[in-house]
């Protein structure tokens, strides 16, 4: 089989296998260069370049990152769910499901709930850091490396965004701009990272 022909074919398995496999939240291009052809109208390209795959990723909300786990870790939500363990039947008596008991006794069961919960924290996390980014970029005139060191040192905590109403989160970005700007050197003292000294021996 000729060479040319060879190449196109395994040209197309390649393209056909990665369009399957990609996922929904990434795209993919794939360049393919033919580096075994030493022909004169080629003698111009470099035929020592790597083939390259350019991914791009979409960013996902915090809800949807906290489906695609629900989605993915389904096993773990089911040996660590224990709701509606005992129930009262309409007949009378005590009703208990079997199957939610070993889930809260079990070592399993233990730790799907530990992990459910580190679902959780992530799922606070990311909703803090989107919301908390916004404020900041959209009442603040910081750029770059300050206003990085901005959202760390003054990120609020989960439980006081969800409470708070948007007056109240603006005033605490003002605020905390205005502390920030008094004492810019000493925080970012605070943040930067400690000096190694090397002894010699």
């Amino acid at each position: 089989m000729n060479p040319g022909r060879l190449l196109f074919l395994l040209s197309i398995c390649l393209v056909l296998f990665f369009s399957r496999a990609k996922s929904s939240s990434a795209r993919i291009a794939l360049y393919i260069q033919d580096t075994s052809r030493r022909d004169k109208k080629l003698v111009n390209f470099d035929t020592t370049k790597m083939d390259t795959a350019l991914v791009v990723g979409e960013k996902l909300s915090a809800e949807e990152k906290m489906a695609e786990k629900q989605v993915a870790y389904k096993s773990i939500y089911f040996w660590g769910d224990t709701k509606n363990m005992v129930t009262l039947p309409h007949q009378g008596g005590l009703a208990i499901n079997l199957n939610k008991l070993y889930n809260l006794l079990s070592r399993q069961g233990r730790a799907s709930r530990r992990l459910q919960r580190q679902f959780e924290r992530e799922f606070e996390q990311d909703k803090v850091l989107a919301q908390w980014n916004a404020l900041s970029e959209a009442y603040t005139p910081l750029t770059g490396d300050s206003l990085i060191k901005f959202r760390i040192y003054y990120q609020p905590s989960y439980k006081w965004l969800r409470h708070s109403d948007h007056y109240d989160q603006i005033a605490y970005v003002q605020n905390n701009l205005k502390n920030y700007l008094d004492s810019v050197v000493i925080i970012h003292q605070r943040l930067s990272l400690p000096k190694l000294e090397i002894l010699n021996p």
